[in-house]
């Protein structure tokens, strides 16, 4: 554990201040300065002026940002990874579709894209937030469009366990882009992920 994480599980429990943190950790005042610093420029604590401390300046306490419970958390992957195994025991192939794309709706509205945008740009708007998230995704236009490939799945967890989550990726495409979106994604002993757009202004 290094010396952020520290004063992030102790300022968890109880707001504290530099020289409370110091003498917890056992460090120099020095050595907390620095990496509580990094901490307020990333936006993971704040700070205040502590109350009833009594005469002269109050000190500064140090507080982790409300909703960052989960900011080390590595849960989310097997919780995903065993909810979404879980969804052909209770629920209909078409009702997981339907979750699907609203799952993928719902990630293309955190993709600003203008209305008169080209296609091209809405593909590079679109591709760009899957790379963010480890698609590496490549790009191959076609007198009708275009399709675009991924040969690192950022979902290959969970599809090789379920594939319905593919159909999230397809509806984010068809939504940003404003296309159809056809997945073809192969699921054999490698994962490639294959989305065939086609321009629907080119029919």
């Amino acid at each position: 554990m290094n010396t952020k994480q520290a004063i992030l599980r102790f300022l968890r429990r109880d707001a504290a201040t530099i020289n409370e943190l110091a003498e917890r950790l056992g460090m120099t005042r020095n050595a907390i300065i620095v990496p509580i610093r990094q901490l307020e420029a990333e936006a993971t604590i704040y700070s205040r002026e502590r109350r009833g401390s009594g005469a002269g300046k109050p000190p500064l306490e140090y507080h982790v940002q409300t909703g960052l419970e989960d900011i080390n958390s590595q849960a989310y992957k097997p919780f995903m990874q065993s909810m979404i195994k879980s969804l052909p025991d209770h629920l209909s192939k078409e009702t997981i579709k339907l979750i699907m794309h609203k799952v993928g709706s719902d990630l293309a509205e955190q993709v600003p894209v203008d209305e008169k945008a080209s296609l091209a740009d809405r593909l590079a708007a679109a591709t760009d937030f899957l790379d963010d998230v480890g698609a590496e995704t490549t790009t191959e236009y076609t007198d009708t469009g275009a399709v675009i490939r991924s040969y690192s799945c950022p979902l290959g967890g969970i599809v090789r366990q379920e594939s319905c989550s593919c159909h999230a990726v397809e509806r984010f495409f068809a939504n940003v882009t404003g296309a159809d979106v056809q997945e073809e994604c192969a699921r054999g002993e490698s994962l490639i992920c294959k989305f065939i757009v086609t321009d629907v202004h080119q029919r």
